[in-house]
């Protein structure tokens, strides 16, 4: 069986609990041949840590789809974008803060994070991230209209989770997609930014057997990647959800889940 493509997410995929990659992930993903490509909810400057330690040159996925580019900093070359609104990401960013003043409510541009104030959720996110958002008070974030490419919740406890998911279900906002990632993130994007769609770019023009491509993912966000690929690959931290979308298991993201399945595939199926 040939093997064309790889795919993955980030966060509790291919990196571990505190955001780093496992040397052994390292050292696997960077001696295949294999094209792979990260899909990520993240921002594009959240995951040039990851392109460089891996040596990654090709397409990257970020924002859940909403952005398409190559390479980093200030050598990114945006191949596709997919922005929310700003008139609508302002009024939804206003409605959350309102509506739920405990959560963590941010928003990304193509470079940069902002936010109102730092709370246990903004914090908790850049340790992960080893990123700082701007802060300014509500009423001058939206001062200047850019390119808003992702709005994202962060919400610790789950009956409010709850309630903020209902709240989008009845609220019915046209053109965006609402996307559970992880146990405590909501994250609102573009309708059409979804990673199948990051997927599809990537592949588009190229001669690549859907067939033979494969997707490593752990969340609800991450099965429109898996339904698009040709074999699944969950990894055991996974939602139970999740894993019922996928083909395969493999070990968890701290146990370099990632790399052993690649290793074991090519092993299998030598080029």
């Amino acid at each position: 069986m040939a093997v064309e493509y790889f795919f993955s997410d980030m966060d509790n995929t291919l990196l571990t609990s505190n955001g780093s990659i496992t040397q052994e992930n390292i050292e696997i993903i960077k001696k295949i041949d294999t094209p792979f490509s990260l899909v990520s909810a993240r921002a594009p400057i959240e995951m040039d840590f990851a392109l460089d330690l891996l040596d990654l040159k090709g397409p990257q996925v970020g924002f859940n789809g909403g952005i398409v580019f190559q390479g980093t900093g200030n050598t990114r070359n945006v191949i596709e974008k997919k922005i929310i609104n700003f008139q609508l990401a302002k009024l939804i960013v206003e409605s959350i803060v309102a509506r739920f003043p405990d959560v963590s409510t941010s928003f990304y541009d193509e470079n940069f994070w902002y936010t109102n104030e730092i709370n246990k959720g903004i914090a908790y996110e850049s340790s992960l991230t080893k990123q700082s958002p701007i802060v300014k008070p509500l009423s001058q974030l939206f001062e200047k209209n850019i390119d808003i490419y992702k709005i994202m919740i962060i919400i610790f406890d789950e009956s409010v989770m709850t309630k903020a998911i209902n709240y989008f279900t009845e609220a019915k906002f046209e053109s965006i997609s609402v996307q559970r990632s992880g146990k405590n993130y909501l994250e609102i994007t573009h309708e059409d930014a979804i990673k199948e769609n990051g997927i599809k770019c990537i592949l588009q023009n190229k001669n690549i057997n859907l067939e033979n491509t494969y997707a490593f993912g752990d969340g609800h966000n991450d099965i429109p990647m898996f339904n698009i690929v040709g074999h699944a690959v969950a990894m055991a931290n996974s939602a139970l959800e999740v894993k019922q979308y996928a083909d395969y298991l493999t070990d968890t993201n701290d146990n370099s889940g990632v790399g052993k399945f690649i290793l074991k595939l090519l092993k299998n199926n030598p080029s």
